[in-house]
């Protein structure tokens, strides 16, 4: 059976907790991992098993043994793919980040679906990948795609709880104040169902900052950092403020004149799983982005 192995360091800031507050809410393991890891006796400290209700202390060694049996998120079963469509921004044994083209599904709607990202990222790992997040298919840009089924339930956390940040680039129609802050509810669109809107059925509390970071005579190039990730945040709130992202076939009345989207994922910050080692990788702009008029 496939099993995957790791050591941990106690640091200072988690010495004096108990070993299950260790597990559950200094690495992120959730309650029903933590559970398999207990019920197993998979988890060591300092080589022995001990009982959860232990206190560890800086410099104690961790060691935890998960089994493919533990996880109830299915295998991903991707088919086909091209290994040289994948481009790697970094990789660990655990997870990569890779810089998604325009045009390309994160992942396939159907079984028989061989051009999405996953397709592509899974010939090139030659094992399962998982999904982490989505970017759209007109979107480009840095996205995280996990190896195995340990690190995925803990990077989801670290982006539900905002340790995993991603600034987008965006070119809009028009002229905005320098910086600002858009805080209103997107729901449903009752007309189209591609569509979003503002205040539509459903509507939840969506939130984006921005800030200009350069003008052309009839467009505004932005620095974009989400605070929630609701479905086609970024895309709405500029549409309805007049400022339309352009190229944008859904909300941009002029985007038969562009050749594509201009929203491109280009930073992402994140905690690496179990060290929490913080990293930052950047994806490069498309050349399309410096050649708008």
């Amino acid at each position: 059976m496939q099993k995957w192995q790791y050591h941990c360091t106690v640091n200072t800031a988690q010495a004096g907790h108990r070993l299950k507050q260790y597990l559950r809410g200094d690495l992120l393991i959730p309650k029903t991992i933590y559970h398999e890891l207990r019920i197993h006796h998979a988890v060591t400290l300092n080589g022995h098993y001990q009982s959860v209700h232990t206190t560890v202390a800086t410099g104690d060694d961790v060691q935890f043994t998960f089994y493919a049996s533990d996880f109830s998120t299915p295998e991903p079963q991707y088919q086909g793919g091209d290994a040289s469509q994948v481009h790697v921004l970094y990789e660990n044994s655990d997870l990569l980040v890779v810089d998604k083209p325009i045009g390309t599904k994160t992942h396939p709607n159907r079984p028989d679906e061989q051009d999405s990202l996953m397709n592509h990222v899974t010939a090139y790992l030659g094992s399962p990948a998982y999904v982490v997040h989505r970017l759209d298919r007109d979107t480009s840009g840095a996205i995280v795609i996990a190896k195995n089924p340990v690190v995925l339930p803990i990077l989801n956390r670290l982006i539900s709880s905002k340790r995993i940040t991603r600034q987008y680039r965006a070119w809009v129609h028009g002229h905005l104040p320098a910086s600002g802050t858009i805080s209103l509810p997107i729901g449903r669109d009752p007309l189209d169902k591609r569509k979003r809107q503002v205040d539509g059925p459903g509507a939840v509390a969506a939130i984006t900052h921005y800030r200009v970071l350069q003008q052309t005579a009839t467009k505004s190039l932005l620095a974009i950092q989400l605070e929630t990730g609701r479905t086609h945040q970024i895309r709405v709130h500029f549409s309805y403020l007049g400022h339309p992202l352009v190229g944008d076939v859904l909300y941009d009345p002029q985007a038969s004149h562009y050749s594509r989207l201009f929203l491109h994922s280009a930073k992402m910050r994140l905690l690496l799983p179990f060290s929490f080692t913080p990293i930052e990788v950047t994806a490069p702009l498309p050349e399309s982005f410096l050649d708008i008029e």
